[in-house]
Parts: structure tokens; sequence; C-alpha cells
């Protein structure tokens, strides 16, 4: 009896503990359905903040890897910026301007332009040997900071004296002719009975009788400031109606003359037949058309004979009158010539 009461007890007690498990168990799986991280009273508030602090770190581990990304990104942008900075001074390397910086000289038999940017406005005239100091690179053009600040090409720069461009290689003065023609002559000569022919020895005439200053009779048109502008076509046509190659439409002081603009100047050839070629080489005789102060044809002039540099005949804004110049020492924008 006393044996079977025990046992009773026994069982009675293993019975309620079991109870008190299984309503543990059913109140946590309630939990996990109900869960409020905002409630401290439940038993999950640190999970909530097992889980501010998973945020946390996601956050900064998130902000680590943009900070990451930002560095990449610097150095992406610099490395392209050192790659950019490479292909400007690349650039700034390529063409004729190869010398280093110092002292250099003047290679043009007639002198060199020195302008206040490549392809600017002429500042001064250097004569021919005149040393300079290069202190910078631009294409085809060397920066110089003597005789006198500016820009100056340099197809006419050499390393030493008693050099000078000569008309033989268009392309590059201290290197090997590159003619896209394939000649050596930077000019091509022509019969002194032909068009062309008359036409140089036209030219040439205007410049023997009128070299001085205003002794070219000027239209009145062309006074003041248009007399670079509207003077150059004048003295280009004024040789073109002597030789026969253009149509007189009016004269100034007995000289007969087609045109005072470029454009116009251009019409009235391609009427006459003429046409645009490539260059070069030039040949004596042909008209050449300059981009200047505006874009597209601005001056105009007449290409000579091949002599000790390449040459044409053209109007003087400055010097107001009609002189011979480098071909190249403007910006050529159309070579035209009666085939």
């Amino acid at each position: 009896m006393k044996k079977t009461s025990l046992f009773l007890i026994v069982f009675l007690l293993c019975s309620m503990g079991v109870y008190s498990v299984f309503a543990a168990d059913s109140d946590i799986d309630e939990g996990l359905d109900s869960v409020s991280f905002n409630d401290p009273g439940k038993v999950y508030i640190d999970d909530t903040t097992a889980t501010v602090e998973a945020d946390e770190q996601a956050s900064k581990t998130s902000e680590s890897i943009s900070d990451k990304a930002k560095e990449e990104l610097k150095e992406k942008e610099a490395k392209k910026d050192e790659e950019e900075d490479d292909d400007d001074e690349e650039e700034e390397e390529s063409g004729l301007a190869t010398l280093p910086n110092g002292t250099a000289y003047v290679g043009a038999f007639i002198g060199l332009n020195i302008r206040d940017s490549a392809w600017g406005a002429v500042k001064t005239a250097i004569p021919n040997d005149t040393p300079v100091t290069i202190c910078g690179r631009s294409g085809d053009w060397y920066q110089i900071s003597s005789p006198t600040p500016g820009y100056v090409h340099a197809r006419y720069i050499f390393d030493s004296p008693g050099k000078a461009y000569s008309g033989n290689d268009p392309v590059n003065p201290n290197g090997s002719s590159s003619s896209s023609s394939g000649s050596n002559e930077i000019i091509l000569d022509v019969d002194g009975d032909s068009l062309q022919g008359k036409i140089v020895s036209a030219a040439k005439q205007l410049v023997d009788k009128y070299g001085e200053r205003l002794a070219f009779p000027y239209d009145p048109a062309t006074t003041g400031s248009q007399l670079g502008s509207l003077g150059c076509a004048q003295v280009a046509t004024t040789a073109l109606v002597a030789a026969g190659a253009l149509d007189q439409r009016a004269s100034s002081g007995g000289l007969g003359y087609a045109s005072l603009g470029c454009m116009q100047t251009i019409d009235m050839l391609e009427e006459k037949g003429w046409s645009s070629v490539s260059w070069p080489p030039y040949q004596a005789g042909d008209v050449v058309f300059w981009e200047t102060y505006l874009p597209g044809p601005s001056h105009v002039g007449i290409v000579m004979n091949s002599g000790n540099s390449a040459q044409a005949m053209n109007n003087s804004s400055s010097g107001q009158a009609p002189h011979y110049s480098d071909i190249e020492a403007m910006k050529i924008c159309k070579i035209m010539r009666k085939c």
C-alpha cells in the first residue's frame, strides 16, 4: 500500500513537470509568431538588440564598401586624368615642333612672323638667322619668350644658324621629304608663255612697281580697316585680269580688277573653269585662299615660281602694298588651278 501510494505521488509529480514543459514550449511557439521587437517585456528583446547590432554592423560594412568604392573611383578618375594628360602631352609634342626648349634660330630667307597664338594675329616679324628662345610647343608651332613673346611656325625654326627652309620639304624641315605628290618640289614651275606663267609675271610686276607703301592704287572701298579684307582681292584679281584669266569688272588708278571679295573671286574663277586642287605641291600661278580673321577664305594671293622659299604674292594690309610672303605662314583653306 505504501509502495503504491509512493508510486502515485511520484507519477503525479512527473505529470505536472511534463505539463509545465509543454506549456512553456507552447508559449515559446506562440511568441515566435507574435514577437514584437518594440516590447521589452518579451523574451526576444535580446534578439532585437542583436538585430540592431547586425544592422549597425551591416551599415558599417556598407559604409566601408562605399568608402572603398569611392577610393576605387578616385583612383580610376586620377588614372584617367593622367592618361588624358599623357594624351595632351603627346598631342602637344606631335607635329613639326620637336626641338627642345632653349635657343634655336630662324631659317626663313624672307623673315618670319611672330604671332600672338597659333595662326593668330601677327605681332612683328624677325629676320633670318635671328635667335629665338623656345619655351613651349603646340603642334606645328613653337611658343617663344624672346626676342618677342609669341608663336612662330616650326617649319622655319632650326637648331643652329645658317639653315633655312628651301621649299624642298613641304612637311618637315628637319626630316625627310614627304610631299603628298611624291615630288621634291613644293612649287611646280610653269612655262612663261602659259596662262599660269602670265599670271606669275603679272603678279611680279605688281610687286616691282607698287611695292612701296600706298603706291598701289587701292579702290576707295578698301580704305581704312577694309584694306586687308578687300585690298587682297583687288591686288590678286588685278594680276589675274592683266594675265587674261579673269574679265575686268572695275578699275582704280588705271588698273583693272575683277573683285573686292574672296568668295566673289572664287565664283569668278569657277565660271572660268578653275577648280580646287589638293596640295602640296603647289603650282606657279595657282590662286591660294587663306583663313585669317574669319572662318573660310578671307585672304587671297598668287603662287609664285619656286625660289629659295615657298612664296605667294598678296596684299599686305599692314604694309599697305603688294608683297611676297610665305605660302604657309597663314592657314590655307583652298587652292584653285586652271586645269
